[in-house]
């Protein structure tokens, strides 16, 4: 077997590998209070570019001691050719003031951010150049409570809400997040202002039979949008591999308790009757893949 070929074997280093952290200490998509969901368009001129200065920038923030606040860089597949995205974890909002602070005032992260790394053009500093303007979009997601446990019933302890992963029966072995899964999907949904807790009474109940049918293989959790569109909503589904998206999808398409969900009345007689799929604005239902970056040893 060749060295090409062990690598391959070997498959993607999760996005854990981004960060210093021990795996137990990290917060993820399962743990943290809230989480910034961050995008971004690279010029196409300045692809690589791009690439090592976020590499570089998420490298030195999980170095540093930001409240135990974990970033994580992706790909974007099957989608947008070199569209980028972090998500960004917290345990409250409050700590987001100690990021703003070491970008405003910490001699390095100034440097990496400004610094002439495209000397080719004389506009402006790396940033500018590397990034398409008016592309880097922010959503912030809360994990969504009250719909699966008593608010009395956990204690949060620093964090904001309940973290995610109180969604899900899975045991601790079994749950897959944002910083040890090989592949993410980041789906979006518009619930409709009219049903909008039906709309979340489904995404719980595809959500449950995830959990329940593909343990160990995948793990999806439920976040609403704060500070942006009312009744957004968004899942992150962490998936072992793609096989387990795979899966997921013939699942979808044969198993008895998955299409009960589809004919399942979800709105009562009362508000004139219907399935889930009258409780989300039609076609607003988007999937994002997304695949851990992978830095180079010693980045």
């Amino acid at each position: 077997m060749d060295q090409r070929t062990a690598r391959s074997a070997a498959g993607p280093r999760p996005a854990s590998a981004q960060s210093p952290v021990p795996a137990d200490k990290l917060l993820h998509s399962g743990n943290s209070g809230f989480t910034i969901a961050r995008s971004a368009q690279l010029k196409y001129e300045h692809r690589a570019e791009g690439r090592k200065l976020f590499a570089d920038v998420i490298a030195y923030m999980n170095q540093s001691d930001l409240n135990g606040a974990s970033f994580y860089f992706y790909e974007e597949a099957f989608g947008k050719q070199d569209r980028v995205h972090w998500l960004i974890h917290w345990k409250t909002p409050n700590d987001y003031a100690i990021s703003l602070h070491m970008v405003d005032h910490d001699e390095k992260m100034i440097d990496m951010l400004e610094s002439d790394r495209v000397p080719e053009d004389a506009s402006a500093g790396v940033w500018g150049r590397a990034v398409v303007e008016g592309s880097v979009r922010e959503r912030i997601l809360v994990p969504q409570h009250g719909l699966v446990h008593e608010e009395d019933d956990h204690d949060s302890g620093e964090l904001w809400v309940d973290p995610a992963r109180l969604q899900t029966s899975q045991s601790a072995d079994e749950l897959l997040h944002s910083a040890n899964a090989p592949l993410t999907v980041h789906r979006t949904g518009q619930a409709s202002h009219e049903f909008r807790k039906e709309a979340r009474l489904y995404a719980f109940a595809w959500q449950n039979e995830v959990n329940r049918k593909l343990a160990g293989r995948a793990t999806s959790y439920l976040y609403e949008e704060t500070f942006g569109v009312m009744d957004r909503l968004h899942w992150l589904v962490h998936f072992k591999d793609f096989d387990a998206y795979q899966q997921l999808l013939e699942l979808e398409r044969e198993d008895a308790d998955f299409l009960a969900l589809g004919t399942r009345q979800f709105i009562a007689g009362n508000k004139g009757g219907g399935t889930w799929g009258r409780s989300y604005v039609p076609g607003t239902i988007e999937d994002t893949v997304l695949l851990p970056y992978q830095l180079r040893p010693g980045a």
